[in-house]
């Protein structure tokens, strides 16, 4: 995970590692919102998200979002 600004805004950098096999009958957990709740939020505050897959395997998700006094 990373965070870094500039002067209009903050990019937040998520990357994770390969998955493993889902077990049968799934984890108990309800689905959420996943990739499309976080581009919409991200989306209410003038910002920007990617998911792309990494080069080993897993994902890395990236938001920029802009600084309030410059939204």
């Amino acid at each position: 995970m990373s965070v870094d600004h500039d002067v209009g805004s903050i990019t937040l950098r998520v990357a994770n590692g390969p998955g493993r096999t889902a077990r049968p009958g799934g984890n108990g957990h309800r689905p959420g919102h996943g990739l499309a709740g976080m581009r919409e939020r991200v989306a209410l505050l003038g910002g920007s998200l990617s998911a792309v897959p990494a080069p080993g395997g897993g994902f890395v998700v990236c938001a920029v979002l802009p600084l309030a006094e410059n939204a």
